[in-house]
Order: structure tokens, then C-alpha cells, then sequence
């Protein structure tokens, strides 16, 4: 499913097809067209996107009038020649079937299709245009549908960035007709049209660091992942290797992957691609961008080591850009130009000496077209025992729900295993896009609460940007977590979003006895935030979290002595004293006004004191200014501590 095939322009200026100069206006059409795609609703919607095609037809509509006043000046006629070719239509439906499938379980997709027509007139515009301003017959067919459809199946520009989609188009298009060479005594493109235009985009995006910010790529990675996606891939690369004999490079690809997974999990014990052994935009990526024939080897050998250092390449690049944190989308695109120009080094190697002998006697064993099933079979063969043992098309080992690939990771990192920390992250990320894992996205959240996961600083606002989310889809940990960063940081993106979440935790706390959700609702309303101050409410919903909740624990001292309450605080002392054996400034400061009143334990003046000092030594501030004056001060609440951050799958 090559994303371009060869096309060798005519030089001729005559039409060599019956009806050429009617063919001539199609341009004229295409281009009336775009301008209608202006008012197609989302365009309307959009300014920005509105401009952008507005702006693209007029960029045609101008560069189309000046080549016609030219040519009718020189008394030359637009030429056109009817070149229907077998590989471009049947890249188109094969790939079309892909788009189609896909959008069935993203029906994103199909809200695109309209778009992604708006594109494929304006290519061929352009397509027309460039013909005619090189001299030379456009070559009317089915060449643009490819490489428009495999640009779409790997990447958007967000719609109010979209002319970059035009100029993506326009540069895989002024690649293929300028950047060539001669090959084999004929002059040809030396790279795949839509891989090197996403490739040229891909180096600014990420220097820039606007790949997130512009496309739609990191969403379309994940939502490619649906049920027998990769079935879908393989049955439709099927129909191009048996017609255009590519088998070899998507093999030596995918045995490449194999081999080195099973030798890194050998090592590690754990899996390099962290998700899934071989995710569908990969996949796909070694069907659609290293079998186009123009840009690929000749020779047998070439094919097997092209697509070995396409694998290669991409476990590389899997790692190197995971590590600088940027958008992994491009791995499966970058290394794909740097390929390209090696063909003709590949193609000698592979001819000469040994390896030639070697290579000749491969390719004259028996004639191609049963050779070409034999690579074939071959195949089909390896694919259906990767599928058979789980290899791919599967959850990795241990991880067959979201639990427990977060808790895999999560153990693998406490154990220090080798690059676990970017795992964690990078499978916690596939799982809230991919899956939209509620849990996920509360993983996330803590992970940049944390800071110390990877390379991910502590961001508070990004964290409740995930905690939020994930309150949102119905993880009450997400409502938790949302709630602790407003009560104890201060921290909301609205008040609406404390006020949903507090609904949802008060659900909770109805429904179970101890559950963390009390406490938190507790602290709403002793604090008054989100709730009415009322310390007696307080004061029972942390009895509701019970005593193993030493931050309820903590509330019920805290407005027993803030209100002088006759509440009874014998019960929850040895919490507090075990809290405070494990230093715990705050624990410390309650014991100590608690031995002052003899509220729960022994009043006793000497215990008050050390109780007072050791909060102080344990970094309180108040308990340092209580120590150094002659009487303790009455009781006041301390410097609270912000409770434990929760998690849906806590590790022991």
C-alpha cells in the first residue's frame, strides 16, 4: 500500500487521449470546488479554516490564470493524457477500506471525509498545474488518491491550522516532481511523496515543539487501535503484495520487530513496546510507507534489508524520542526519507560479490510471480503464529485490563527496572487517549503531582487538569484527587468542577462506611469551602471515615480542640501518638494540647512540652513560635498536611 507509485511525466505537448482538451478544464473545476468546500459547515464555523481554503483555491485560481495567459501567448495547449495505473487504484481502495473501517470505531474520521475530498481536489489542481508549468502533459488518474488517503490516515492539522495541510500536500507533491534521480536509465522520485512531506513537518513540529499543539496525530495514533485493526491492515496489504510483489519489505519489517522484542523482553522482563508488542499505526506504517516501488529496492536482498532497517529505525526512534518527551506519532515516519536515499547503496550492495551471487541465485530459483507467493506464504505464516501465541492483536502478558497494565508498570518502576519510569508514563498515556481510561487519566494526574516519574516535572495544573477528567468520566479517585487539590492547595479550574466533584464524593461516602470520601467532604465543611462551615457535620462525617483514616483522625482532634467540643478523644490517641512516633509534626502539635487538657491521654505539662518541641523539630513553624514562649498559646490549627493522593491502583 505504497503512498506513491511511479509516475514518468511525458514530455510531450499534445494530448495522446481522446477528449484531452476537455480534460484540460478539470482543474477549473477542481479549484470551483474548493472554493464550495468554503461552505461546508465546519469551515463556516471556523474563520481560520474558512481562510485556509479559501486561500488555497485563490493561491490555485492565480497560479492557474497566469499559466493560461501564457500558454495562450505562446500558442501552446494545456496537454493531457488519461494514465490510469494499476497501483494507484488499487492503494486507494485498499486504502479507503482502511479509512472506512477505521471510521466506524472513531467516527472523528468520518466527520474528516469531507475535508479530506476538499484535499483531494486541490491536489489534483496542483498536480495539473505543476505538469503544465514544467511543459510538460498532466498525467490524469488515480496518482493523487494514494498519496492523499495515506497522508489522512497518519495526520491532521488541527482546523485552525489547516492551510499547513495544503502545504503538506504541496510539499510531498514538489518533492515528487523536483527531487529525483536516475534509476535504472529512467528518471525517478527518490522518496514516498506523503512520508517525506510528514517527515519535512514532523523536524519543525518537533523543534518547535507544536506537534500536539497543531495536529490531530497523537489522537489519531490512539484511536487506530480498535478491534482487528491490524487483520484489517494485514488482509488489505495482501491484495498489494500479490500485485505489485512488496511482500518481502513488510516481512523483514515485521520479523525485525519480533526478534527484537522477544530479545529485550529475554533481557528485561519486560515488554519494549510497553502496550501492545506491535500497535496498528506501525502496522500500518510497514504497509504503507516502505512499499511504494519507486522509492524502494529492487533487488530481493534489498527488499529484506530495507524493511530490517525500517524495524530497526523505529525501535530506535521509539526510544529516542520517548526520552526527550516528544510526540512518539513520527516514529514510524522518520526514518522512512533517511531510507529512501539509500536504495541505490542498498541495491549495489546487494548486487555485488557474495551477496550478489547470493541475491541472483534467490531471484532466478523460480519465476517472480511464484516466488512473490512464496514470500507470500511466508507471510501469512509468520502473521498467523504472531496472532495464534498473542503476539500481537492481544493485551501483553499480565496486563489484560487498564488495572492491571498500570499496576505492571507501576511495580516494575518500584523495582528500578531498566526505562520503566517512561513505560509507565507512555502506557498510562495510550490508556487514558486510547482507551479513555477514567483511571488512566487519574494516573496521570498524579503522575505530574509526583514529579519524579521520568523526565515529568511537577505541573499542579496540568495534574487537575487530568484530575478533573477523570472525576468527569466517573473515577472517584479523579473527584478525590480534585477535591484535595482545591481544599488543601487552593487549586480548581471552576467552582463548578469542586461542586460536581464533592456531589460525586458525597455519593460515595452514602453508599460505604469508611470511605476516604468522608473525610474530604469532613474538611468541606469544617473549612467551609464548597460547603456551609458547620463543624458538627465535619465532626460526624469523619467519625463516618472511622479511625484508620489518620486524616480523620486528626480532623475530629482538630475541632474538638479548636471548638472545646466535650467530645471524648481517647479513641483516636494511639493513632495519633503511632503517627507521631513516625514523625509527624502535625500529629505531634494535637498530643500536645491534648496533654495539656487531658482530653484522650494524661494531662501532663512535661509531655507538652516535648510534644510542642518535637513538632517543632519535625518543621512546624507555629509549634516553634508555641515552644519559645512561657505559657502555650491557646490551641490554633496547624500547618495542615496535604493527605495522601489516591489512586485507583495503589502498589504495595
Amino acid at each position: 500500500m505504497a503512498g506513491s507509485a511511479h509516475n514518468n511525466p511525458s514530455r510531450s505537448t499534445q494530448p495522446t487521449a481522446p477528449g484531452g482538451s476537455r480534460l484540460s478544464m478539470l482543474p477549473v473545476l477542481c479549484i470551483a470546488g474548493l472554493f464550495a468546500f468554503a461552505l461546508l459547515p465546519d469551515a463556516r464555523a471556523n474563520a481560520r479554516l474558512f481562510f485556509s481554503i479559501i486561500g488555497a483555491a485563490a493561491g490555485l485560481s492565480l497560479w492557474g490564470a497566469i499559466l493560461l495567459f501564457l500558454h495562450r501567448r505562446s500558442g501552446r495547449r494545456l496537454a493531457v493524457e488519461v494514465a490510469i495505473a494499476k497501483p494507484h487504484y488499487v492503494q486507494a481502495v485498499v486504502q479507503i477500506v482502511i479509512l472506512a473501517y477505521w471510521g466506524w470505531y472513531w467516527p472523528r474520521a468520518y466527520d474528516e471525509i469531507p475535508l479530506i475530498a476538499a484535499q483531494l481536489i486541490f491536489f489534483y489542481a496542483l498536480d495539473a498545474l505543476l505538469a503544465w508549468s514544467r511543459g510538460r502533459v498532466w498525467r490524469f488518474g488515480f496518482g493523487p488518491m494514494p498519496i492523499v488517503i495515506s497522508t489522512n490516515l497518519l495526520l491532521w492539522f488541527k482546523h485552525d491550522w489547516y492551510f499547513f495541510q495544503f502545504l503538506l500536500l504541496t510539499t510531498g507533491a514538489l518533492a515528487k516532481q523536483f527531487i529525483t534521480w536516475d534509476r535504472e536509465g529512467q528518471r525517478r522520485h527518490i522518496f514516498n511523496p506523503s512520508a517525506f512531506a510528514q517527515s519535512t513537518f514532523a523536524v519543525v513540529l518537533i523543534a518547535t515543539g507544536m506537534s500536539s499543539q497543531l495536529t490531530w496525530g497523537r489522537e489519531i495514533a490512539a484511536s487506530f487501535e480498535t478491534p482487528y485493526m491490524l487483520l484489517v491492515i494485514f488482509l488489505g496489504g495482501l491484495v498489494v503484495q500479490y500485485l505489485f510483489h512488496v511482500t518481502l519489505m513488510t516481512l523483514a519489517a515485521t520479523a525485525t520487530l519480533l526478534i527484537f522484542n522477544l530479545i529485550y523482553t529475554g533481557i528485561t522482563d519486560l515488554p519494549y513496546f510497553v502496550t501492545a508488542n506491535i500497535v496498528a499505526p506501525i502496522f500500518l506504517g510497514l504497509h504503507l510507507l516502505v512499499t511504494d516501488p519507486a522509492t524502494s529496492p529492487r533487488t530481493n536482498l534489498g527488499r529484506v534489508l530495507f524493511g530490517s532497517l525500517y524495524g530497526l529505525g523505529f525501535c530506535a526512534l521509539f526510544r529516542l524520542l520517548d526520552h526527550y518527551q516528544l510526540a512518539l506519532f513520527w516514529d514510524k515516519l522518520l526514518p522512512v526519507p533517511i531510507l529512501n536515499l539509500c536504495v541505490p547503496l542498498i541495491d549495489r550492495i546487494c548486487r555485488a560479490g557474495m551477496v550478489g551471487r547470493l541475491n541472483s541465485k534467490w531471484e532466478t530459483c523460480m519465476f517472480a510471480f511464484r516466488m512473490n507467493l512464496v514470500h507470500m506464504t511466508i507471510w501469512i505464516l509468520l502473521f498467523v503464529g504472531m496472532w495464534r501465541a498473542g503476539f500481537i492483536q492481544a493485551p501483553l502478558p499480565k496486563n489484560e485490563t487498564v488495572g492491571e497494565t498500570i499496576i505492571f508498570w507501576k511495580r516494575a518502576l518500584a523495582e528500578g527496572k531498566p526505562n520503566a519510569g517512561h513505560s509507565f508514563v507512555m502506557a498510562v498515556g495510550a490508556l487514558a487517549e486510547g482507551s479513555g481510561s477514567a483511571d488512566a487519566f487519574n494516573e496521570l494526574g498524579l503522575i505530574c503531582i509526583d514529579g519524579t516519574v521520568a523526565d515529568v516535572e511537577r505541573n499542579d495544573a496540568k495534574a487537575l487538569k487530568y484530575f478533573d477528567q477523570a472525576c468527569e468520566m466517573g473515577s472517584i479517585e479523579g473527584c478525590a484527587n480534585v477535591a484535595i487539590q482545591y481544599l488543601y492547595l487552593r487549586q480548581r479550574l471552576s467552582d463548578e468542577d469542586v461542586a460536581f466533584a464533592l456531589e460525586k464524593l458525597e455519593e460515595s461516602c452514602d453508599a460505604m462506611v469508611g470511605s476516604p470520601s468522608c473525610y474530604l467532604l469532613g474538611s468541606a465543611y469544617e473549612t467551609g469551602r464548597s460547603r456551609p462551615k458547620d463543624a458538627q457535620r465535619a465532626l460526624e462525617l469523619y467519625e463516618r471515615s472511622g479511625i484508620n483514616n489518620l486524616y480523620a483522625v486528626k480532623g475530629i482532634a482538630r475541632i474538638t480542640l479548636a471548638e472545646n467540643l466535650t467530645y471524648d478523644l481517647g479513641e483516636v490517641a494511639p493513632v495519633l501518638e503511632k503517627a507521631a512516633l513516625l514523625s509527624d509534626a502535625e500529629s505531634n502539635w494535637y498530643l500536645g494540647y491534648m496533654h495539656l487538657t487531658g482530653n484522650g491521654v494524661a494531662q501532663d505539662p512535661i509531655r507538652v512540652k516535648q510534644r510542642i518541641q518535637k513538632a517543632c523539630q519535625l518543621g512546624s513553624k507555629k509549634a516553634c513560635n508555641a515552644a519559645n514562649q512561657p505559657e502555650l498559646p491557646p490551641f490554633a490549627n496547624p500547618e495542615m498536611q496535604v493527605p495522601g493522593w489516591t489512586s485507583a491502583y495503589p502498589v504495595d
